[in-house]
């Protein structure tokens, strides 16, 4: 039982670094195409559409972010490190759904 334990929780471990390095390359790359379309750009009006396609880059990666916090409560092993995971989550949470809400009222203008 105590083999299957770790390799569960090494198992764990890859899946939140893979996660995480999904977000953050998501996160990256959607910041620097919308930085080459707005220095292109910046001689027009600002787009709307630049700042609709960051808003949505990074909700996507913080999806994926989100999912690897929730992944790190699995293998949390004191109650401190499942608070400061909890927090992470929240805060995650909160960023996606203000996101999520600039979004839709941004669709919504148009």
């Amino acid at each position: 039982m105590e083999l299957m334990h770790t390799i569960l929780a090494d198992l764990t471990q890859v899946l939140i670094w893979v996660l995480e390095s999904i977000g953050i390359l998501i996160i990256g790359y959607s910041s620097i195409v919308v930085f080459i379309r707005y220095c292109r750009l910046r001689f027009q009006e600002p787009d709307s559409e630049l700042k609709l396609q960051l808003a949505q880059g990074m909700t996507l990666g913080l999806e994926f972010l989100l999912a690897g916090e929730i992944l790190k409560t699995i293998v949390a092993r004191d109650i401190y490190e499942l608070i400061a995971v909890g927090g992470l989550v929240i805060i995650r949470s909160l960023i996606t759904l203000l996101l999520h809400w600039e979004i839709k009222n941004d669709t919504y203008k148009r």
